[in-house]
């Protein structure tokens, strides 16, 4: 009788980063409810470049079986207990992945804090390109960041929507001059040339100049270098005094909200009349001062899921010995050096 389940993170353009980590995130829960083993392996997704990749004893068995791999994709709870029930009475792990939470806004434990925060260990290769960065842009120990999400037609698709940048402008050029060492990640490269346009020269260097990419689009493998630069701007996030974001979405991009919930970091969405703030342990009803008004905070609207779909098959890891690990070191004391939460 099987009593292993693992987690694998594919590369699916409905599944994102921010998908895979909710996905985790529910599994680890249900995993003290039903009482079984749960193993993580990134080794099939792009970012296996780039983090630590733990090996476990059905390493090669996730490798060799992935037609075995169960898509709980956009599926309600229910359907998930009953597919590793009905597994269970196999010898054999049993491999899902899947995006599902169920509960968008309750705080995970500490314990699964800790645990998701061992998946995203970088390695050494990956810590010294991104201290390298980090000094090269001038980004101090101390800062905040401001995160845009315009959609995948930008993303993937590269296409401009001039009307809304000129409308998000507004939304940057007040944060940018209230909020001390305010930086800016989007998911539009075309959204960044705009920026760069119009900011005043002093300011443009806020601006951080990597590619973004979907980490979870099949043509990764031949992106090596804006895979790294993307998980650039995903681990900025970890260390930031504070996120503020912005989606056209009706909900708050799992790239910046799961981040915020694993490593501690308060959120604000700044979607116009939907103030919205996280504290470090559950949601609640805030004030965000502004000089000229203040705006009661509201909760922010869940990402909707699809209406429930049949899960269709395709052809453990350790706590950390300490939640913070200085990955700056042997810099002079006048380096723009920073601590990572790894």
């Amino acid at each position: 009788m099987s009593n292993v389940v693992i987690m694998v993170w594919i590369k699916h353009l409905e599944m994102g980063i921010g998908d895979l980590l909710r996905g985790t995130m529910f599994l680890h829960k249900l995993s003290k409810i039903m009482k079984f083993e749960l193993i993580v392996d990134n080794q099939l997704h792009s970012v296996s470049r780039f983090l630590i990749s733990r090996s476990h004893k059905y390493s090669e068995y996730v490798i060799q079986n992935q037609s075995k791999i169960s898509h709980a994709i956009n599926v309600d709870y229910q359907t998930i207990v009953n597919l590793i029930q009905t597994n269970q009475s196999t010898c054999a792990p049993i491999l899902i992945t899947t995006n599902y939470l169920d509960s968008y806004y309750a705080a995970p434990s500490d314990e699964c804090k800790r645990f998701m925060r061992s998946l995203l260990i970088p390695i050494d290769e990956y810590k010294t390109y991104f201290n390298d960065k980090c000094n090269e842009l001038h980004i101090p120990k101390k800062y905040s960041i401001i995160h845009f999400r315009l959609g995948d037609d930008q993303l993937i698709n590269h296409h401009k929507n001039p009307d809304t940048y000129s409308s998000l402008f507004k939304i940057v050029d007040y944060n940018i001059k209230t909020t001390p060492n305010l930086y800016i990640i989007t998911d539009s490269a075309q959204f960044k040339q705009y920026l760069k346009r119009v900011l005043p020269s002093n300011l443009t260097n806020r601006i951080i100049p990597t590619i973004p990419i979907h980490l979870s689009h099949h043509d990764t493998d031949s992106q090596s270098e804006s895979v790294k630069e993307t998980l650039f701007d995903f681990m900025l996030l970890s260390d930031a005094r504070v996120i503020k974001t912005h989606s056209m979405y009706g909900w708050i991009s799992g790239f910046v909200h799961w981040m915020s919930v694993i490593f501690n970091v308060p959120l604000i969405n700044l979607k116009p009349q939907n103030q919205f703030i996280k504290t470090n342990s559950t949601y609640q009803q805030a004030v965000i001062q502004h000089p000229e008004e203040q705006r009661p905070v509201q909760s922010v609207q869940q990402r909707p899921m699809r209406s429930a779909q049949p899960v269709q098959p395709m052809r453990s890891v350790q706590p950390m010995s300490s939640l913070m690990t200085q990955i700056r070191s042997n810099f002079s004391p006048n380096s723009h050096s920073m601590k990572l939460k790894f």
